[in-house]
């Protein structure tokens, strides 16, 4: 881990049920030397990233201005946020824009539909690699190698045994949400709602992300699946296809 990964790796350790930390929680868990800790955290403050509390750090007033600066500037949500609205106005179900970087993928934007349900994994909460359609129908157009890795990374995860034993399995398993184009799941994030997603891809046709619907098992039921299964392909589609023409209209 370089040392601009081990000082990020901080920022990290921030979460709802540990909103502050103190150098001595960072020496902890991260395992890091006190003089490394202080260094790292005194960085982070002067960057705005990480602000001195009552409690102890936490986040800074400069994570916010980097929040509005991706609302404003991020490529495949600019590209995409009047389709999202049209895509949720039509069936009434949420629908979740969503980003592959490094091994997470996280959502980017969500559009509230008239069914309009609160979601466990809504905008900037990272999703389970193995679990919701979300992620997998984004894992299932990874190259080979990349799948690869991510698999023998997280070989002991149980979200991952559910999808195959083995390798083999598993690529078997990714190969089927290719051919389909789409991914369904139900109940594995939130127990009462369904997700159905598509994958986006960039100008190069490398997988970016993904666009799902999401809503309430009985919700989808009032809808005739392939209508639903053909909305949310088209979807994907579209923001493919205007990932496209963004980089061919530059100079």
């Amino acid at each position: 881990m370089n040392s601009l990964r081990r000082m990020l790796a901080v920022l990290e350790l921030l979460r709802p049920d540990r909103p502050t930390l103190e150098v001595d929680d960072i020496c902890r868990l991260l395992g890091y030397a006190p003089a490394t800790a202080y260094r790292y955290v005194r960085e982070l403050v002067d960057v705005g990233l990480l602000v001195r509390l009552p409690g102890g750090y936490g986040l800074g007033p400069r994570i916010i201005e980097f929040d509005l600066l991706i609302r404003e500037t991020d490529p495949l949500l600019n590209r995409s946020r009047d389709l999202v609205a049209a895509l949720a106005a039509q069936p009434g179900l949420n629908v979740l824009l969503s980003e592959l970087y490094d091994d997470k993928v996280v959502t980017i934007h969500q559009e509230q539909g008239a069914d309009a349900q609160a979601l466990n994994f809504g905008r900037g909460r990272p999703m389970p690699l193995f679990r919701s359609a979300t992620s997998r129908v984004i894992l299932a157009w990874l190259p080979a190698r990349r799948l690869r890795r991510v698999h023998d990374t997280h070989a002991q995860a149980p979200e991952l045994h559910a999808l195959g034993a083995d390798w083999k399995s598993f690529t078997r398993a990714m190969l089927e949400v290719r051919r389909q184009g789409w991914c369904l799941s139900r109940g594995e994030l939130d127990s009462d709602k369904t997700g159905l997603a598509a994958p986006i891809f960039d100008d190069r046709q490398r997988v970016l992300g993904s666009v799902t619907l999401v809503g309430r098992h009985e919700r989808f039921a009032d809808f005739d699946n392939g209508r639903l299964v053909g909305l949310i392909k088209a979807a994907g589609s579209e923001i493919t296809q205007r990932m496209a023409m963004d980089r061919s209209a530059r100079p």
